[in-house]
Parts: structure tokens; sequence; C-alpha cells
């Protein structure tokens, strides 16, 4: 006989996660994924177990979707920025500024068009890995193609809510410099102002906005909503916990950027020793750093969302159920 589903966690908004707006803990097997509450240290832990788990096609799918963005770029601003791209540090340090400014207009456009389009590949890339770590999370093979696919599907949705949060974000810094501008022309309260309110809310509204975008990726990979129902879901899973979910987040960014780093410095400086070439070199220290970067940050956004759902949902208990009633 079947074993009935636990009743709803107190507190719950009605008609958010339940059983039949988001069915999709059938996609949830929890046997690489750990379903349960988890501390700080767990979910960054977490994130590089799971990247492990899957470390051979997660690098696969990011090279192949990252980096031949990242190699066309750095070649494209060799040319336009000569020593400045493909010049090591020293090509950093010792910045002809005269030569850069009349390169300007040049490299800002290059590098507007490639952050924007390595920004909708960095989202089929994340998407890619988080299903792939499902995949393997559920028995599945750690083939590319499966997790490709869920990813283009989802594009859509993740790419939508994404420029919908960007809306609003662009909004709320708006007001905030309306306020900040008001603020800062009242004689000392202005320079009050400026430290209590406007440096930490600048800080807060930047991770909280990081910390929203990373949510669109899992909750569109595992609920596969449209682009609004993404959005109110990684908007009411943030809302659960902000000032946890806002920590986890500068933490991620803080582990990220120091391994980034410390992939691509031994590059800039091989690149020093090979001035024709330095641009391939940087490319590859590049998009190793991303090959790494990416994975790792996508399945912790993949762990907060998940352990969200467990305090409020009871995601676990659900899983267990569902796998009681199915023996």
């Amino acid at each position: 006989m079947a074993v009935p589903p636990p009743p709803a966690p107190p507190g719950r908004v009605p008609g958010v996660g339940s059983a039949a707006a988001a069915p999709d803990e059938l996609g949830i097997a929890g046997r690489h994924v750990p379903l349960r509450r988890l501390t700080v240290a767990d979910v960054l832990d977490g994130a590089v177990r799971l990247f492990r788990s899957v470390v051979g096609p997660a690098a696969l799918l990011v090279l192949v979707v990252i980096g031949p963005l990242q190699l066309g770029t750095n070649l494209l601003l060799s040319r336009i920025a000569p020593g400045v791209v493909g010049g090591g540090l020293s090509g950093l340090v010792d910045l002809d500024v005269a030569a850069a400014q009349s390169m300007q207009v040049g490299l800002i456009l290059t590098q507007l068009g490639s952050g924007l389009l390595g920004y909708l590949l960095s989202l089929i890339a994340s998407a890619a890995v988080i299903a792939l770590v499902l995949t393997v999370d559920r028995g599945g093979a750690a083939t590319l193609g499966g997790p490709l696919a869920v990813a283009v599907r989802v594009l859509a949705s993740t790419l939508v809510a994404s420029l919908l949060l960007g809306i609003l974000g662009i909004a709320a810094v708006i007001g905030f410099a309306l306020l900040s501008f008001v603020l800062l022309v009242i004689p000392i309260l202005g320079i009050i102002a400026l430290f209590v309110v406007i440096l930490p809310g600048s800080v807060l509204g930047a991770a909280a906005f990081f910390a929203l975008t990373s949510l669109v990726v899992p909750v569109a990979v595992v609920e596969r909503g449209g682009p609004l129902r993404t959005l109110s879901r990684a908007v009411w899973i943030f809302t659960r916990q902000p000032l946890r979910i806002l920590w986890i987040t500068l933490l991620v960014a803080v582990v990220v950027t120091a391994l980034t780093v410390a992939l691509q410095l031994p590059f800039l400086l091989l690149s020093e020793f090979s001035p024709a070439g330095g641009w391939a070199i940087e490319s590859v220290g590049s998009t190793l750093g991303q090959v790494v970067s990416v994975p790792v940050s996508a399945a912790a956004a993949l762990l907060v969302y998940l352990d969200t759902r467990v305090r409020r949902e009871g995601l676990d208990l659900r899983v267990r159920v569902r796998e009681v009633a199915g023996r």
C-alpha cells in the first residue's frame, strides 16, 4: 500500500512549492546530492564534492560551451589592443595610457559583445552542469548530450527571468541613487548616510542581485517552469532565508575568485615569454578558470536551492516517501 505524502510544513505559502505546483522531486534521487539541512560549510564542501563527482564531463561541457568564445575574444582583442591582451602581467602593469585610449572604442565594443554572449553561454553551461549532476544523482550516465539538451530547453526561462531581474535591479539602482543623492546633499547627515546606508546598501544590493540570478538556473532546470514561474520561485526561495543566502553567495564568490586567479596567474606569467602567442596562452588560463568556477558556482546554487526546499517544503521527506512507495 502506498504511503501517503507528508503534510505541508507550517507557514508555507499556499500553492507555492506544493506537489501540484512543483512536481520536480521526481527528478531528484538524493544519492549524491545531499537532501538535508545544510550548514554554510556543507554548501561549500558539497559544491566541491559534486564537481569532483562529475569533473570530467563538467569540465568538457564548460570547455565546449565557453572555450571557443574565450579564444575568439582574446584573438580579436589581441588585434585591437596588442600588448594589452597577450602581453602577460607586464602588458597590464606597463600599460601605455595614450595607446589604450586610442583603442578604447574597439575595446569597449568587443568586451561588451563578448560579455553579453559570455553571459548567455554561462547560463547554458551552468544549466548543463546542474542537469549533469542530477542525471548522475539518479544513476544515469554522465554524457554530454542530455544535459546540453536540458540547458537549451530551459534557456528561454533562465534568460528571460535573468533579464527581468536585471530590469528590476536597474530600477532599484536608480531609486537608490536618487535617495543617496538626497542624503548626501544634507550636511553631516550625508557623511553618516554614506557609511551607514549607501555603502552597505550597495554591497547588499549587488549580493542580492547575484544571489537571485544564481538561483534562477537551478529553479529552471529542476522545475522546468516558464520565465515568470522561474522568476517567482527564485524570489520565493531567496526570501525564505535572505541573509543566509547572501552570506553563502559572498563566500562562494570569494572562493571561486581566488581559485580563478590562482589558475590564471601561471598562464599570465607564461605569456610573458611568448609575445606572438600570448593571447592563446591567456585564453587557456581564462578558460581553465571558468572550467572550475562555473561548475562550482552552479553546484553551490543547486545546494542552496535544495537546502531551502528541504527546510521550507520538506523536499527530503517527499523524496523518501516516493522511494518507499515505488518499492
